[in-house]
């Protein structure tokens, strides 16, 4: 019993339950607002326009939603098992260099995903307009949908 009042000895589902309870009460005491979220994202400058056709933007709308839904999982799994093989093939290459200093087998994956972190802040200008762009996207066609 006293192992899972322990957070160093949780495993992933423990995590995964105790973020989601904190994120439910935290959006249950109004300290997190999603609609509100929603709503800046849909009425941003760039989708405003988007959907507002009046013979097919909500069946274009619905499209898009069915289709992110749909296909998001998947592309999610594709993009994590090359995040994991680029992470090991970039840790193989930094692993000699580690094993020379004697430092710990795990010093090398560190190494690898801080730099990458690194790498992907640094060129946050180029996938991060584009990413809010499609978010905005999603949520205006939610908006249209539901609307």
């Amino acid at each position: 019993m006293m192992a899972a009042l322990a957070p160093t000895s949780w495993r992933l589902p423990h995590w995964l339950i105790a973020v989601g309870s904190v994120t439910t009460l935290a959006m249950y005491a109004g300290l997190m607002k999603p609609r509100e979220i929603a709503v800046w994202f849909a009425t941003r400058p760039e989708v405003s326009q988007a959907f507002a056709e009046p013979h097919f933007g909500r069946a274009d709308a619905l499209i898009l939603v069915f289709s992110t839904l749909f296909l998001a999982p998947f592309a999610l799994f594709i993009a994590l098992v090359l995040l994991v093989f680029a992470i090991a093939m970039v840790g193989g290459f930094v692993l000699p260099v580690v094993r020379w200093l004697s430092l710990p087998d795990w010093i090398a994956t560190a190494v690898v995903i801080v730099g990458g972190g690194m790498a992907a802040w640094v060129q946050s200008a180029h996938w991060l307009p584009r990413s809010v762009w499609f978010l905005g996207l999603l949520a205006r066609a939610w908006k249209v949908i539901l609307a």
